[in-house]
């Protein structure tokens, strides 16, 4: 049995139970308590804990999983980046032995510019003339002079003179003149046409007229500056193949 004293007796052998039992009942019951309540506040701090480690723990494998999303998606941008690098070096290439090919055209197109402009080019930029040189520029391949376009435009031929030369410092027949050279210029590059029939389709009656001027405005024969632009355009295209 068990002693007040917290002595357990069996015959002759005496144990001593812990200070427990010194205490007062009420006392071991708070303290029971109070060991249960720390119990179960350790298991719910425990949980907790467990709680926060897998919530890091899924975080940490969203982010791996996130991470390597963008490593392939990285790789893949690289991937079609030195696709497109390829394929703007094969355009390149392929612009540059276009260029070489087209060379040749693009200079007998510059030697030809060099003599042959647009009519727009020709005619200044003037509203009050500018019914003159439409005129001019539909009708220059006819036998027209200054009385004609006088009539179209409705003034006097002196009055005509005077405005066309303050306007430009030239007169009605130089501008007739020019496109007419322009025109024989083109012809001359661009066709084999014989020099009498381009006289006429610009508008001379007279080969021998259109030869005198033609050599006035350039000073040789329509002919040999015919040979004379083809000839320096063979030289350049043979300087530069």
């Amino acid at each position: 049995m068990v002693s007040s004293n917290g002595i357990l007796e069996q015959g002759n052998f005496q144990v001593t139970l812990p200070h427990i039992w010194d205490r007062d009942t009420s006392d071991v019951y708070d303290e029971l308590l109070l060991r249960q309540q720390s119990s179960l506040a350790l298991q719910r701090t425990n949980r907790a804990l467990e709680s926060k480690v897998q919530k890091l723990l899924a975080e940490l494998t969203t982010a791996k999983e996130q991470f390597c999303c963008e490593k392939a998606s990285d790789q893949q941008t690289q991937t079609e980046l030195e696709k497109s690098l390829s394929l703007l070096q094969a355009t390149l290439d392929s612009t540059e032995e276009l260029l070489e090919a087209i060379a040749p055209r693009l200079e007998k197109h510059v030697t030809s510019k060099q003599w042959i402009s647009e009519p727009q080019q020709l005619f200044p930029t003037c509203p009050q003339l500018k019914k003159v040189f439409d005129y001019i520029e539909a009708n220059y391949y006819q036998s027209i002079g200054l009385s004609d376009v006088a009539v179209a435009v409705g003034y006097s031929a002196a009055y005509l003179t005077n405005l066309v030369r303050r306007k430009t410092g030239k007169t009605v027949n130089d501008w007739i003149f020019e496109r007419r050279m322009l025109a024989a210029r083109a012809l001359l590059l661009e066709t084999n046409q014989p020099v009498n029939q381009i006289a006429c389709a610009i508008g001379y009656q007279y080969e021998g007229y259109f030869f005198r001027q033609f050599r006035q405005f350039h000073g040789t024969t329509p002919q040999v500056w015919r040979n004379t632009q083809r000839s320096n355009f063979n030289v350049n295209q043979l300087q530069h193949n």
